[in-house]
């Protein structure tokens, strides 16, 4: 149950070192620390194009993930730590309102993709942003909401302790019997 209990200190040390790394990538190669820069890379490649025209530059070498990537994932864990803070008082956000602050998202990245237009950064940036924020605002209640559900549903599941049990209660004991 200790999970249930802090997986909202698991979640932003996730999302601080996940947004963290890509911008520490640059900075190890400039100091010439390239074993782990490399690594951060590769690794990164698994959820990022890391195209260099889409991309930051950092002492004068690339960002480990795109614009876009960085925006959504500072985000992330900037509204993580926000929501640790001022969470419980602030309403979680309904489906339509998230799907509203994904669809710019969507519309830079597929009329992007397709052609039409190429996107800048200043527009890869405040879309990545305003779906992290959405992503953390809808996903960290329901993580809440089901964090304390199973500690609910533990708690109900667990028998009882003998001090707990009023008299009539429980097993018999041994004048009941007789």
């Amino acid at each position: 149950m200790w999970l249930t209990r802090h997986w909202l200190l698991l979640a932003n040390a996730f999302l601080l070192t996940f947004a963290s790394l890509p911008v520490l990538e640059p900075l190890l190669r400039a100091g010439s620390i390239s074993g782990p820069a490399d690594s951060i890379w590769a690794t990164y490649t698994l959820v990022c194009h890391q195209l260099p025209g889409r991309s930051h530059f950092l002492a004068g070498y690339q960002v480990a993930f795109c614009e876009r990537d960085t925006a959504m994932y500072a985000a992330m864990a900037l509204s993580g730590l926000a929501w640790a803070r001022f969470g419980r008082r602030v309403p979680g956000l309904h489906w339509s309102v998230f799907l509203l602050l994904a669809l710019p998202m969507a519309l830079d990245g597929f009329t992007q993709l397709l052609g039409f237009r190429e996107s800048t950064w200043q527009l890869r940036t405040l879309t990545g942003g305003l779906f992290g924020l959405g992503c953390v605002w809808f996903g960290f209640p329901l993580l809440a909401r089901t964090a304390r559900l199973i500690r609910i549903a533990h708690h109900m599941s667990s028998p009882r302790p003998p001090q707990w049990e009023r008299p009539g209660e429980g097993t018999p004991n041994a004048a009941s019997v007789a």
